[in-house]
């Protein structure tokens, strides 16, 4: 076979391209990736495989994305002599057209399936399959080495040139040994052609014979159901005539029970009435008493809650009056913090300028000093003395100060609080016992606008003489409360008069003061030693007199100014820090007042002022406290008073509905008459009932009914009885239809004539199969002594690929061919090496070696064709590259080669190459 061109249009990328190709040399067709160079061989692969009106996913992809048109391929090729021009276009537009000129000149043509059929015959006869896949080598295949042991023109040219015959065996016998193996079984080893139906005739006749006595068989069955149904509708016939009479017996029972039963479902109808009667009186008298029990409850319900919205009201407006006093302590509060502080600072101002005074005239006071230190230690002595407080002492205190918090705080959350405030001119008086004031002491009586808060542990008495009194009584849990609260409260005052204070905060400032007394004695001793140090300051006052020339009475007028020397800073205030109003521990101590502009007064102004001033702020703060609690009780109190008007009103609306449903329910019928009419239909019920009774105990003497029940019963049973006398007639008569269709089909003739065949059919077969057995055995021999063979005729295609091979590895350059002759092993220098152990680029350099001698072997034949490569020696070195492109050359001159490239730089020393640029 000779490629003379190929044209493709509308063939995947391509839209129009022709390909003309020498018959007989080396050419290279040079393209860019996605030119079409792999489509010119899927083309030509695709022309010979599908029909025009082929589905195949295969012919479907190549049709272009988008485009609705059909794919179309003209292949120009000579094939056994004969020069063929063949076209073909798929899936749009389908056509099939062949040309075939003859040797001698003849020319015939095909179109349509006949062009394929004749196309595909020609291919087929001409080109060997195994030869023609083993010398196209697709794109990504050029390092597969070919395996051409079954290429039937391969193998007669290697027999031919070794001139060796495969045991006497020539190709023609070959062939015809093959045909007639064909004719019995497939290669695969299946029975085929006239084998393969004699073993369906087999078969089917077989089954023919089968159905045949099968057929009879159901004959002799069809007499034994006959006679069998025959006696069977006999023995119903009878039993269906005596079970008829026994239904009319039934039928005139009925008759004669149907009044009775006629007057009892008319008393029973009567009885459902005056049922129905009843419970609608019962419905109605339980519906009045159901809305005068609403009108009771919500009437009480109405009450309860005006009493909780005028309760809820009284605690709203008491609760505003609450915030307005409270916000108006908060102003006043305001402003006396305003006060305080421009006081503080008016005496930071005096300290600071008192302050600048004594530093002038700290020098003239150094004398009186030394004697005021020594006065300071005799005092701060003396308040030892007198101090009795100690740290284990306080913190005692402060346990039990917490022991009457938390009893107080649990009296407060398990006792009621009561509070009081008179209104009117009205005196209100209180008494009790158990009772915890808020503050102070619980008064006798409230002056006007006057209020009191109360914790009540026992019982409080609250009256307004000759108008009202109300009684306050705790529960039993708050005598235990109480005795805890007196419990802690009597070790607090136990504890207070050991120390000899009034409260924790008088035993903890005796504390401080105690401290303060402690470092101040300490810090004297440390004053009178740093003064007398460097001796007695008399004599340095002396010696600074007559120097300044001062006069030594005017000096010490001017120390004895200095009476106040603990105010200077750096040293405290022990006795202004000590005296307080509330406290009468030092009243045996006579201290000396600082005149006005004295630095210790003004220092002592300037702590109140500010001790003041930290006082209003806390009373601030508890004002702030206390007035956005007020605040929040009062919202509180304002949202309950609106729930509460709201719960009365809702009250008050479902009283008048009820109220008006009764109103409307007595309109239509009075309280008695809803009784009396339930009365009279109880005994209109109990009447109709014992009328009842009577006719039933009449249905039930004459069994009416029992009657109905047994009339439906032989009613089905003589339906039953009618639908088997029908089956069986019906059986009986298909039965006795069979048999006598049986008798017209002559089935014992069928049966007989099925034999017959099934005899014959299986003679013939049995010849076939010992011809076939015989095919198979002869077939089977020459296969194997054919294979034999082969490794005796391997040499001239070893032989050949060595040939070439030399050209480019040199006179070293060996190979060894297995059983499929396909190459095992290669030998160069001396090293033999499996081909598996080979580099990539001699792997391939090799496979392309053995394809071009197994195309210069069968060349010269029919059955040659052409050598394809595409995209090959991708991995071969430049000086690989130059030998095999001598080679490649030299091939084309025995053959026609065709080689598929996006890179033309690798065949540039192809001599004598036509190469064909393929443009996008």
């Amino acid at each position: 076979m000779r490629l003379h061109s190929l044209t493709l249009r509308n063939f995947r990328g391509v839209k129009d391209r022709t390909v003309r190709l020498p018959a007989l040399g080396t050419t290279v067709v040079v393209g860019d990736n996605e030119v079409g160079k792999s489509s010119l061989v899927e083309a030509f692969a695709l022309i010979f495989d599908f029909p025009d009106d082929s589905k195949s996913t295969r012919v479907r992809d190549i049709q272009p994305v988008g485009q609705d048109v059909g794919p179309e391929v003209t292949a120009e090729l000579t094939l056994g002599g004969r020069e063929l021009t063949y076209t073909k276009r798929w899936l749009k537009n389908r056509s099939t057209e062949l040309a075939v000129v003859e040797s001698d000149g003849r020319r015939t043509a095909w179109t349509g399936r006949e062009a394929h059929n004749e196309a595909e015959r020609l291919f087929h006869e001409y080109v060997d399959p195994v030869l023609w896949q083993t010398l196209m080598v697709s794109q990504g295949q050029s390092l597969v080495l070919p395996t051409p042991a079954d290429a039937e023109p391969l193998i007669t040219a290697v027999t031919a040139e070794s001139g060796t015959p495969v045991d006497g065996a020539s190709m023609p016998l070959v062939s015809a040994v093959e045909h007639e193996y064909l004719r019995y079984w497939t290669r695969g080893g299946r029975a085929t052609g006239d084998y393969a139906r004699s073993e369906k005739a087999v078969a089917a006749a077989e089954l023919q014979a089968a159905q045949a006595l099968k057929a009879m068989e159901e004959v002799q069955q069809d007499i034994r159901r006959a006679e069998r149904l025959t006696l069977d509708l006999a023995d119903v016939d009878t039993r269906l005539s005596e079970h008829l009479s026994t239904v009319e017996e039934v039928r005139e029972r009925k008759q004669a029970t149907d009044e009775i039963l006629l007057r009892r479902d008319s008393i029973r109808s009567r009885a459902e009435t005056a049922r129905a009667r009843l419970e609608n009186h019962t419905r109605t008298r339980i519906e009045r008493e159901r809305l005068l029990e609403e009108v009771e409850r919500f009437t009480k319900i109405d009450a309860e809650l005006a009493e909780r919205r005028t309760d809820a009201d009284t605690v709203a407006k008491a609760a505003a009056e609450t915030v307005q006093a409270a916000e108006a302590a908060l102003a006043e509060v305001i402003e006396l913090k305003d006060v305080r502080r421009t006081d503080a600072q008016d005496a930071e101002r005096r300290v600071s300028q008192l302050m600048d005074q004594a530093e002038l005239e700290r020098l003239l006071g150094q004398q009186g000093e030394l004697i005021d230190v020594r006065a300071r230690i005799v005092a701060a002595a003396a308040i030892l003395d007198k101090i009795k407080v100690d740290d284990a002492l306080v913190a005692a205190l402060e346990d039990a100060r917490s022991a009457v918090v938390e009893a107080r705080a649990a009296l407060a959350a398990g006792v009621p609080e009561v509070l009081v405030r008179r209104l009117g001119a009205e005196p209100v008086e209180l008494s009790g016992k158990g009772v915890e004031p808020g503050s102070g002491r619980m008064p006798k009586e409230l002056g006007f606008d006057e209020s009191t808060e109360l914790l009540v542990s026992g019982e409080l008495t609250i009256g307004v003489p000759g108008q009202i009194e109300v009684t306050v009584r705790a529960g039993g849990e708050a005598a235990t409360l109480r005795s805890r609260v007196d419990d802690a409260v009597r070790r607090e005052k136990e504890l207070l008069k050991k120390a000899g204070v009034k409260d924790v905060a008088a035993a903890r400032d005796q504390l401080r003061k105690a401290d303060t007394a402690s470092a101040e004695l300490q810090e004297a001793r440390r004053t009178e030693k740093s003064l007398t140090s460097a001796g007695d300051p008399g004599e340095r006052i002396a010696v600074l007199t007559a120097r300044l020339g001062v006069d030594e009475e005017d000096s010490e007028q001017s120390g004895g100014k200095q009476a106040a020397v603990e105010g200077v800073p750096g040293q405290m205030s022990l006795f202004e820090e000590f005296a307080s109003p509330l406290d009468t521990l030092f009243d045996d101590f006579e201290l000396p007042e600082a005149p006005v502009d004295d630095l210790a007064a003004a220092q002592r102004a300037l702590d109140e002022a500010r001790t003041e001033l930290g006082v209003v702020e806390r009373l601030l703060t508890d004002a702030e406290f206390a007035a956005q609690q007020a605040r929040k009780a009062a919202d509180e109190d304002r949202s309950d008073a609106q729930q509460a008007r709201a719960r009365s009103e809702i009250a008050g609306e479902r009283l008048a509905a009820a109220v008006d449903a009764l109103a409307v329910a007595r309109k239509l019928l009075d309280d008695e008459a809803v009784t009396a009419a339930e009365t009279e239909a109880t005994a209109e019920v109990e009447a109709v009932l014992e009328e009842l009774t009577v006719v039933q105990e009449q249905a039930d003497a004459a069994g009416a009914d029992q009657v109905a029940g047994e009339l439906a019963d032989a009613l089905s049973v003589a339906t039953r009885m009618q639908g088997e006398r029908d089956t069986l007639r019906d059986a009986l008569r298909t039965t006795e239809g069979r048999l006598e269709q049986s008798g017209r089909d002559g089935l014992a003739t069928r049966r007989d004539v099925a034999e017959l065949e099934l005899a014959a059919v299986r003679t013939e077969h049995e010849s076939l199969q010992r011809r076939a057995e015989a095919a198979r055995r002869v077939y089977e021999t020459l296969g194997r002594h054919r294979a034999e063979a082969q490794t005796r005729y391997s040499e001239p295609l070893q032989t050949r690929i060595e040939a070439l091979g030399r050209s480019v590895y040199g006179p070293s350059f060996k190979v060894w061919l297995d059983d499929d002759l396909a190459v095992a092993e290669r030998e160069m220098d001396g090293v033999r090496l499996p081909i598996e152990a080979l580099s990539t680029g001699a792997q391939e350099q090799l496979a392309i070696i053995t394809r071009l001698a197994i195309s210069h072997l069968v060349s010269t034949g029919d059955g040659s064709v052409p050598v394809i490569f595409d995209d090959a020696l991708g991995w071969s070195d430049k000086a690989r590259l130059r030998d095999m492109g001598a080679l490649l050359g030299r091939a084309g001159d025995h053959g026609q080669v065709i080689i598929l490239t996006c890179m033309p730089d690798r065949y540039e020393y192809v001599p004598k190459a036509t190469f064909i640029k393929l443009d996008g």
